[in-house]
């Protein structure tokens, strides 16, 4: 039994295929899903997905963000973007976590914490998935 798995964003079909497992982030920290999985959805926090294939072989994406949902089955998540290891811009992305630390670093009340700390974030999962 497999897990039929989709992983759209707005610009491409990231990845379809069928899986024996699909760990991702969502916010109260990681769901596993596995075949026979009951119907559900799943808000996805910025994470790197795991998915584990038939041949226990991975395959990993950087999700920024979006919405898993299982009917009868099947897994399809539509995220705001998913990046391959490949598709990594590094320069970019080492760039976003330096801009992100210096206004977390910042001590005044101009600072949005909440979306540098989430800035950051993203940044440190492109570089980790990214070979960083």
């Amino acid at each position: 039994m497999r897990l039929p798995t989709t992983i759209v964003d707005p610009e491409k079909v990231a990845w379809q295929g069928e899986a024996e497992q699909v760990v991702l982030g969502i916010p109260d920290g990681l769901v596993g899903i596995l075949p026979g999985h009951a119907d559900a959805v799943f808000a996805v926090q910025p994470c790197i997905v795991q998915i584990t294939l038939a041949d226990l072989t991975k395959r990993q994406f950087f999700l920024s963000g979006g919405i898993a949902r299982v009917v009868k089955g099947a897994l399809t998540i539509v995220a705001d973007s998913a990046e391959t290891p490949e598709s990594i811009d590094r320069i970019r992305a080492e760039k976003a976590r330096e801009r992100a630390k210096v206004r977390l670093q910042q001590s005044t009340h101009t600072v949005d914490y909440d979306r540098a700390r989430l800035a950051l974030m993203k940044a440190m999962y492109r570089l980790q998935i990214g070979g960083e």
